[in-house]
């Protein structure tokens, strides 16, 4: 198999993004627009000539300016786009990574078995059967809260994305630590996916009219995303995220899309995704350290 490393300007983004549309998996992370806003322009790639499979490669120079491989933000899985996708084709892109990346944290798009990869978890539910039929996954007392939550809160879709973060920024600002940069590039996702896929941004409000919870979800033909997320307190006891994720399952429920939690590995989290009745859909990030021992001392002080 023949691999080329391109440069991004050298990218044809029309069959780049015809790659990553017809990919099986419906992930919306690969598209050029997408790594665009996520990476501000910095991705190069790894194809084969007739972009059968691609495979992009964000990077930046944030270790003492020498280029490294890292997951943007918004981005939980990257790999490979592409046709009945081997372990084997994997492996020969990541040994196609060029040398001049001397630190890798690459998220792929399958699990493998590879001695520098580690597994992350991830959750998913089918969404070939009818709500009804979905439903009997759930826990009992996830339905108990749905029905409540339906009776005594309201669920409106939105498209004030700078209202939305500014309600997420606020409800997790313990938990993040995004810099102005960051919040930014989430925007500029955000809207970027208004123009090229369909987002999908729900929130819960109580009688009062205020807000108590939020998702933002990206749909693909085969992919529903759980992006982003988030309930205050009072929204966490009237069940208002879940009250989402179902509003979002029964809209596209039987449309044979996968519904996608995106995680994750936090156990409390694990365990509320799992209340759905979702299974693991595991992934595995690939790592490399080939750093210079003087950097590594010198990233180890500035710990």
């Amino acid at each position: 198999m023949e691999i080329i490393y391109v440069k991004n300007r050298e990218i044809d983004r029309e069959r780049w993004d015809t790659t990553v549309a017809s990919d099986p998996q419906g992930l919306p992370y690969a598209y050029s627009w997408y790594l665009d806003q996520a990476t501000s322009g910095q991705w190069d790639a790894l194809i084969t000539p007739d972009y059968k499979y691609v495979m992009p490669l964000p990077w930046n120079r944030k270790i003492f300016g020498i280029q490294q491989i890292f997951a943007p933000l918004l981005t939980q899985q990257l790999g490979i786009a592409g046709p009945n996708l081997s372990e084997e084709t994997t492996t020969i892109f990541l040994n196609s990574i060029p040398k001049k990346f001397k630190k890798i944290v690459f998220p792929l798009n399958q699990k493998i078995n590879h001695p520098k990869c580690r597994t992350k978890t991830n959750l998913v539910i089918s969404l070939t059967s009818s709500h009804e039929k979905i439903q009997e996954g759930y826990k009992r007392n996830l339905i108990r809260g749905i029905r409540t939550a339906a009776e005594k809160t309201s669920i409106n879709e939105s498209l004030l994305i700078n209202d939305l973060l500014t309600f997420y920024q606020q409800t997790l600002k313990s938990q993040l630590h995004f810099s102005q940069k960051d919040w930014q590039r989430i925007h500029q996702i955000l809207q970027a996916a208004t123009q090229y896929l369909e987002p999908l941004m729900l929130e819960v409000r109580n009688e009062h009219g205020q807000r108590l919870a939020l998702g933002i979800f990206i749909i693909t033909d085969k992919r529903i995303v759980y992006l982003m997320g988030c309930a205050n307190a009072e929204g966490r006891k009237k069940f208002s995220s879940s009250f989402i994720l179902d509003t979002v399952i029964k809209r596209y429920a039987a449309t044979n899309r996968i519904f996608d939690f995106e995680g994750s590995d936090i156990p409390g989290v694990y365990k509320f995704f799992k209340s759905f009745g979702s299974e693991e859909a595991n992934f595995s990030v690939y790592e490399k350290n080939e750093l210079p021992w003087l950097v590594r001392k010198g990233m180890e002080r500035r710990r």
